[in-house]
């Protein structure tokens, strides 16, 4: 497991654009950060109080007060992101129209139901209560051939379109630490990544999407030109191993050496085979938890 990440109040200042009295000014009124002293008395900072301070700033921006924003990132912590529950009958009615909806092909329908329930709920009940359950019943209709191709060709697309549009009036400050999310090489199924990404910046991260299907290469030239803080890799199906885990190695052996970055690999695709297939740099990971906590 890589050591944890640490930074300098300088490195954290460009980071997050805040100046160096503000971040004291923070810590000291508003407790939202507790840095560990060296010997020599500087601050040094983990990921989690960066991650947590650009979460500060986002909820500023968006019109709370310092004072406020403090404490609803604290609720939100000591709640261990639990998530909200909507009323069933309201969630039923969505779930119900938006299966309706798909099943004439109706994209336009589809998108206006999924931006409704966004406005009803947010995104979090939206993306865990709305989204997720929808994608499996496309799943389900598609595997009992009640659907056709095009019908779970729209749905999924439609969702698809849905999530990348969010993502890009989500607005998130420019200096936030950058999570890099893939599909695994010959993975093309980029639901999943664009949901955790989503996640990703309600959590106060910058966020870049590689597309379906990636080469090998594409993930370890985008990280280096990137450097981000995070890299997510997701394998919903059997398809990556097509070439008997030669990508997946390829991607373990760059990781290795670029061990300030963390890299995590998920999915059901990758679950049970990574029960007999050891990665060295990659961790696995089965939700954001896993991630975040490291």
């Amino acid at each position: 497991m890589n050591k944890k990440r640490t930074y300098s109040i300088q490195q954290v200042a460009e980071m997050t654009g805040l100046s160096k009295q503000v971040i004291r000014k923070w810590e000291d009124r508003y407790g939202i950060i507790t840095p560990e002293r060296l010997d020599n008395g500087y601050r040094i900072y983990t990921e989690a109080e960066v991650a947590r301070l650009q979460q500060i700033i986002v909820l500023t921006e968006a019109g709370h007060s310092v004072k406020q924003a403090a404490m609803l990132v604290q609720q939100e912590e000591e709640e261990q992101v639990e998530q909200p529950k909507a009323p069933t009958d309201q969630v039923k009615y969505f779930l119900f129209a938006l299966e309706e909806a798909g099943k004439l092909a109706d994209d336009k329908k589809i998108l206006h139901l999924l931006e409704q329930a966004h406005h009803v709920f947010g995104i979090e009940v939206l993306l865990q209560q709305i989204i997720a359950p929808f994608l499996r019943r496309i799943g389900e209709l598609w595997c009992e051939k009640k659907w056709g191709e095009y019908q779970e060709a729209v749905s999924s697309q439609t969702i698809r379109d849905f999530l990348a549009n969010l993502r890009r009036r989500f607005h998130v400050p420019e200096h936030a630490p950058l999570v890099v999310g893939s599909c695994l090489p010959n993975e093309r199924h980029e639901i999943p990544i664009h949901i955790l990404l989503v996640q990703c910046m309600l959590r106060g991260y910058r966020t870049l999407m590689l597309g379906p299907a990636p080469a090998p290469n594409a993930i370890e030239s985008t990280v280096r030109l990137t450097n981000p803080s995070i890299v997510l890799l997701t394998a919903s199906t059997q398809a990556v191993w097509a070439d008997d885990g030669q990508a997946i190695r390829a991607i373990d052996a760059f990781a290795k050496t670029v061990p300030h970055i963390k890299f995590f690999i998920g999915g059901a695709g990758i679950h049970n085979a990574l029960q007999h297939f050891q990665l060295e740099a990659i961790q696995e990971a089965h939700s954001l938890q896993d991630v975040f906590s490291q």
